[in-house]
């Protein structure tokens, strides 16, 4: 463009990209009581049904579901249904002394919270080559929805108790002329409390001025050292060999549950 080979600001021309503008956003903190933490097999149930002490080891969130649905009589705005999947690891006792043995387990939590936010219409049909010509609609009327995101930190757990479901009879029909025995069982539940921003954004063209492409400066090394070699180039970890000091701790972000320093 030869309106901008002298402009005051150095670059060389205006350039289209496609971009994501985010259109809305917000921040929440939730405090999620009583979540029933799920076990998938038999015998970490049993496990849970012996034990008299529990307690988490860390939390973490695995996946994020959404669902987002127009506002009716509200264009532009949509109902986002956002559902975690935790993944829960527990410690678990048959006695409160601190010498019993203890054994660790995995569950599962869920939970779903809803948000509304502002989106933008998209009134026309998006097709992509990566979608190889599908297009992406919900209904005549709702071809191209926004697209939502969820940065979400990892749960604090805040509680976590064991809770004994007392035997009961149920109906075995719906005359319920016969009736078993359903026998006690123990279940944890846990309370997390989560940090996350909901954003809605939709793919847009934007003009941005660019300066000219760019060749990186740094050249590519090939590993043909020696392991010693490469040894040696490492720092000396001193920070390692020191207890850390209390702001150093507040800076740690932690580890998930499959990390190797998640003790």
């Amino acid at each position: 463009m030869a309106e901008f080979a002298n402009n005051p600001y150095g670059f060389k021309e205006a350039v289209t990209i496609q971009a994501e503008r985010v259109f809305d956003s917000c921040s929440d903190r939730d405090c999620l009581e009583d979540l029933e933490v799920v076990f998938p097999d038999f015998e970490s149930n049993q496990l849970v049904n012996e034990a008299a002490y529990a307690k988490a080891r860390c939390c973490e969130v695995t996946s994020a579901y959404f669902s987002i649905e127009p506002i009716q009589f509200n264009k532009g705005f949509y109902s986002v249904d956002i559902t975690y999947t935790f993944n829960i690891e527990v410690e678990l006792s048959a006695s409160t002394s601190a010498a019993a043995p203890t054994n660790v387990v995995n569950g599962t939590a869920a939970f779903t919270k809803k948000v509304i936010l502002y989106g933008s219409e998209g009134g026309t049909k998006l097709f992509t080559s990566e979608a190889n010509g599908a297009v992406s609609q919900n209904g005549c009327c709702y071809n191209n929805p926004p697209r939502a995101t969820v940065a979400v930190a990892d749960p604090i757990v805040l509680g976590l108790r064991l809770v004994t479901i007392p035997a009961f009879s149920a109906c075995t029909d719906a005359t319920c002329e016969t009736a078993v025995t359903v026998p006690s069982r123990k279940m944890i539940c846990v309370t997390l409390g989560m940090f996350s921003i909901v954003s809605l954004s939709r793919s847009v063209p934007v003009m941005i001025p660019a300066f000219d492409y760019e060749v990186p400066s740094k050249e590519c090394t090939s590993a043909t050292e020696s392991p010693c070699e490469l040894f040696d180039r490492i720092s000396f970890p001193t920070s390692e060999f020191f207890p850390k000091s209390l702001e150093d701790s507040a800076s740690n972000n932690g580890c998930g549950c499959a990390g190797s320093d998640c003790k």
